[in-house]
């Protein structure tokens, strides 16, 4: 078995210094020094926020209470794409304990996620900010956002993915609903393809998942007259601040963002959504705490998911291998401006000479995807293997024993770089013998 070498690190960065953990293995690693602790490897020890956690002790963003603060709540669209041709607010802001209103024609103009709009003059999913409300507690807050009155001019739409792609489907997008997103290719696909014995052609489809985190999205923005300091439920508190300090125009000196504790979050909390620069803006409008939380119904409609996507597969066999691959995807990104690549398992996992792929991202009246433990591989895993468990039964092969045959490479069969750490053998065979 190769020696394990376990190193630690020291890196400065902006000022703090952060240690990290890796495990170096390989087969011409010196020996550890005599006499070496090593007994505190591979044993179970308490977790150093544990105790806070299980206690109540921990606090999260929700839990994040100064004094005066005020609370924001969203209005939301009710439809999936319309004009907004006007809005009434007179009724919210006459309501007492009503703050601040904000909406399209009195929002200043902000740079956020690919737009110059907080609030878009033309709605395109059912959830899209329309309006917020600052008061001085949450109750009076969704009371005012129920009052707000909006004209819409009701537009065709489509939110389903194949309708999306289809012929018939109105153009959500100026350059079209489906745009390209990725492509590989490698040896010759249509010759391999040809000349095989056993072929198959398969679709395969996969549905929206929503993250669901314990702890929904939430910011509470406090500006001090030059500086920003927001607590939020993320993974990257410099990327809140960076996305914080572009939009609202500070610099990145002014601009301090907070996460103590996170109640989950699985790749959709890397960055904000409006609501930071919502609570962050009225926090810098009327010089007082804002706190905006998403409801569990927001959270799902507005905070990111897994895109649904459409999968078609061609793979052929000869002489027992798998010689040639192709996989073509569609992926739901509603309004999303990237797309999670769906073909990447097929790129890399396997030794395979013909690869072809093509990856789209389908713009439509949905929330936006996010990223979400592996974008895209998730999916193009499930695909993949499933093809390969068709092509497996097409060849009269175990499943098992064909995958064994593209699996030995310790290159990454699109750069030629050797991998750092393969085990793929090892976990089949774990997993043939549990299952």
């Amino acid at each position: 078995m190769p020696g394990l070498r376990v190193l630690k690190s020291r890196d400065e960065f902006e000022g703090e210094i952060y240690t990290s953990t890796v495990i170096v293995e390989g087969d011409d690693l010196p020996a550890s020094r005599d006499g070496a602790p090593t007994a505190e490897i591979g044993r179970a020890r308490p977790r150093v926020d544990g105790r806070n956690r299980v206690t109540g002790r921990a606090m999260y963003t929700q839990d994040v209470r100064l004094p005066g603060m005020l609370h924001a709540a969203i209005l939301r669209s009710p439809v999936p794409r319309a004009r907004v041709r006007a809005i009434d607010t007179k009724k919210a802001e006459a309501l007492p304990g009503v703050r601040a209103v904000l909406h399209r024609f009195n929002a200043p103009e902000i740079e956020f996620r690919g737009e110059k709009t907080l609030f878009r003059d033309e709605v395109k999913f059912v959830g899209d900010e329309v309006a917020a409300v600052a008061a001085d507690d949450s109750q009076v807050a969704q009371q005012a956002i129920a009052l707000i009155e909006v004209d819409y001019e009701i537009l065709p739409h489509v939110v389903d993915l194949e309708e999306a792609i289809g012929p018939k489907a109105p153009k959500i997008d100026p350059d079209g609903n489906v745009h390209d997103a990725g492509e590989y290719k490698r040896g010759d696909f249509r010759k391999a393809f040809k000349d095989a014995d056993v072929t198959i052609d398969v679709t395969y489809r996969t549905s929206t998942q929503m993250h669901n985190a314990l702890e929904t999205h939430g910011a509470v923005a406090s500006w001090d007259g030059d500086r920003l300091t927001v607590w939020e439920s993320t993974q990257a508190v410099f990327g809140v601040r960076n996305m914080l300090k572009d939009a609202l125009g500070l610099q990145p000196t002014q601009v301090r963002v907070i996460c103590e504790y996170m109640g989950g979050g699985f790749g959709a909390k890397l960055g904000t959504y409006k609501y930071g620069v919502i609570a962050s803006l009225l926090s810098m409008r009327l010089g007082r705490p804002v706190r905006c939380v998403l409801t569990r119904r927001e959270e799902n409609l507005a905070a990111g998911n897994r895109s649904a996507t459409l999968q078609k597969l061609k793979l052929a066999g000869k002489d027992g291998r798998i010689v040639a691959l192709e996989h073509e995807s569609w992926s739901n990104s509603g309004q999303g401006r990237w797309a999670a690549n769906p073909t990447g398992p097929s790129n890399t996992l396997y030794d395979i000479a013909n690869v072809s792929s093509t990856a789209h991202r389908v713009t439509t009246n949905a929330g936006a995807l996010s990223a979400f433990r592996a974008p895209g591989y998730v999916e193009g895993t499930f695909a993949l293997e499933s093809a390969v468990d068709e092509l497996a039964v097409a060849m009269k092969i175990d499943p098992l024993t064909l995958r064994k045959r593209h699996a030995r490479s310790l290159t990454d069969p699109r750069t030629d770089n050797r991998y750092s750490l393969k085990r793929l053998l090892e976990c089949y065979a774990i997993g043939a013998h549990e299952i």
